[in-house]
Order: structure tokens, then sequence, then C-alpha cells
């Protein structure tokens, strides 16, 4: 008796042991499948052709290559970038700390001319009926190599001003929060942002430039850099346009010959900044963000002196995709990683979950 109830009990036992095992596999739930987007560099000129061949499924891009997508019916806009970031600062003119210290008079002059050329943009887009307007269109379509219908579709997700706003001095700040909770860069020799930011952005120049008189007599060169077709730069086309000068080109109004190093442009403010690290150019357009990146990454020397356009970039996608959720193991476009398109892909990817990842790794 004893030795059938010991072979029970051990039958029980490796009864209930199995139950056990088996409960606890089908009651634990499956690894959650991470979410993945993957990133691939491509200009914003050519993500319309890459969107109307299906290469990519998503693409964050700068006004007029948002627009010209859209109304070529290849993508549309999931977000635009003042949705996600309202009044976020963009674009903005740089100078090489050495230059602006070696010639403080040309710079003030330079920021003059842009000054000017900002309010010439805004006072003809106040005035769709004028003929500053229709002289503004043909600008941006002949800079862009876009149509006029692009162009005006374009300006309507951008905001133009010069001025260096306490708002638009956060937003740089906040960009630099960002890049650092990213682990794309890290202060380096500043105690906080506060002391970068003091290092970044020079308010003075602006204040000079409000001094500064035409001069009937050039005084210095000047070597400009920019980004290509980039509508949020439209102050440095106005400035260039002797009809908007009265025969002469703002620049040179104010006294200043200036010479494009690279007359296409830059494929992205990463771009910039290392012509600028080159020795190639003395001031530039570009993007905050990748002016904040390569300063603290690189140390490449440059002031933030004016604000050149708030908002004007937008997250696209194809057609059938209604979702920024529906991007899991798709493949999206961004114009290199430190534009503030790369930027807006990377934090608002990560708030919904997602990793990015280069695309073939």
């Amino acid at each position: 008796m004893e030795k059938k109830t010991v072979i029970l009990a051990v039958a029980i036992g490796a009864i209930v042991l199995v139950a056990a095992i088996a409960a606890t596999f089908f009651m634990t739930p499956a690894p959650q499948k991470g979410k993945v987007i993957y990133w691939i560099q491509i200009a914003p000129k050519d993500q319309q052709a890459n969107f109307a061949s299906r290469a990519i499924d998503a693409g964050v891009s700068w006004e007029p290559y948002c627009s010209d997508s859209v109304l070529a019916g290849d993508a549309h806009v999931l977000k635009w970038s003042g949705e996600i970031w309202p009044n976020h600062p963009c674009c903005v003119l740089a100078v090489k700390t050495s230059f602006l210290n070696a010639n403080p008079d040309l710079v003030a002059r330079i920021t003059r001319a842009h000054i000017e050329a900002n309010q010439w943009v805004l006072d003809a887009l106040a005035n769709p009926n004028g003929a500053n307007y229709t002289l503004l269109m043909q600008m941006g379509a002949s800079f862009s190599g876009r149509s006029i219908a692009v162009v005006q579709a374009a300006v309507e997700h951008i905001k133009y001003s010069y001025q260096l706003s306490t708002e638009v001095q956060n937003g740089f700040k906040e960009f630099t929060r960002m890049f650092i909770e990213l682990n794309q860069t890290s202060l380096g020799q500043y105690a906080n942002v506060e002391a970068f930011l003091a290092d970044f952005v020079d308010t003075s120049v602006i204040t000079a430039a409000m001094s500064v008189q035409p001069s009937e007599e050039i005084l210095g060169e000047v070597r400009i850099g920019y980004l290509t077709g980039d509508l949020h730069q439209f102050a440095r086309v106005v400035a260039m346009n002797a009809t908007v000068g009265g025969g002469k080109t703002l620049y040179q109004k104010y006294g200043v010959s200036v010479i494009s190093p690279n007359p296409a442009g830059y494929l992205n403010g990463g771009a910039v900044m290392d012509a600028f690290a080159a020795g190639v150019i003395d001031v530039g357009y570009l993007g905050a963000p990748p002016a904040i990146l390569k300063k603290l990454n690189v140390g490449t020397d440059i002031k933030v002196v004016a604000l050149a356009n708030s908002e004007g970039s937008a997250i696209l996608a194809l057609p059938d995709i209604q979702s920024f959720d529906q991007l899991d193991n798709k493949t999206v476009a961004t114009p290199g990683p430190s534009s503030i398109q790369h930027l807006l892909l990377l934090v608002y990817a990560k708030e919904r979950g997602f990793e990015v990842r280069l695309k073939g790794t």
C-alpha cells in the first residue's frame, strides 16, 4: 500500500508540474515587437520623384518641396512642423566668428540688407494683387526650379522674420536639449544650455544694422552660402535682386559685394557648416539645428546674428498612408542627420514609440 501511495503521489505531482509549465507558457505574453522606421538621406529637391516611383514611403522636407509633392499628387502631409512645434525657429543668418570680429561693419551691412529684404517679402505677401507679389513669386520659381503655383502654396506655410526674440532663442534652447536627450551631442565646455546660447547668438548685430546707411561705394566683399532652392531663405534671394534695389542689389545698396562660392546651393545645413569650417564662406543661411550640432560636435565657430524664418517643414507620406503609426517598417527620407527635418523625425518618432534606424542596418 505504501508503495502504491508513493507512485500515485509522484504521478499526481508530475501532472501538476506539467500543467503549471503549460499554463505558464500559454499565459506569458509574446515578446512585443519594436516599431522601427528606416531613414534614408535624400535631398528635398529629389523627394517628389522618389514619392512618384514609390521608392520611399514618407519624407521630411522643407518648402517648396513639401508643396511640390502635394500639388503633384504624389504625397500628402501627415504633420506640418508648426503643428508639432508651434512657431519653431528654422533658418538663420549665421556668420563665422572670426569674420565677424574682423569685419563688424560689413556684417552689419549684410544684416541690414537681410532685414530690408525680409520686410520687402512681408509687404509683398500682404498684397497678393500687387506687382511685388508677382515679382516675388517669379523669383521663388526661378530660384527653386518649381512652378509659381508651388511657390504660392509654399509661402502659406512659412513665417518670415529676422527678429531674435525671446521665443526664438527659447526655441534654440529646446533644439539643444533635444539633441542632448537623443545622445546626438553634449555641452562640452559649456556649463549649461544658457551658456552655450550666449556664445551661439549675437543680438548686437541687428542693433548695429539698424544704424547702417546706404553707401555709394562698395566697402568690402562677403562670401555667402545657402541651401538649394530653400524658400525659407527668401530674404537672400530678394536681396540679390536688382529690381528690388532699384537697379542694384540690396547688398550693393549697403556697400557690400556678395560672392556665392556654390551657386547651386548646399544640400543641407550640415554642408553649409562644413563650408564654414573649410573657410569657403563667411556668411551662411542654414537651419538652426545643424548650426547647433556642428558648433557643439566639431567646434565650427559661428554666431547666429538674425532669424530668417519659422516653421515651413512637414512630414509627408504616400497617399495610402494615413497616419504616422502606419510608418512601422517603412522608409522615410530626410535631408540628412543634422537637418531640422531629421531632428523632427527623430523626436516625433521617439514620442510615438518608434526606433529610427539608418536603412540597411
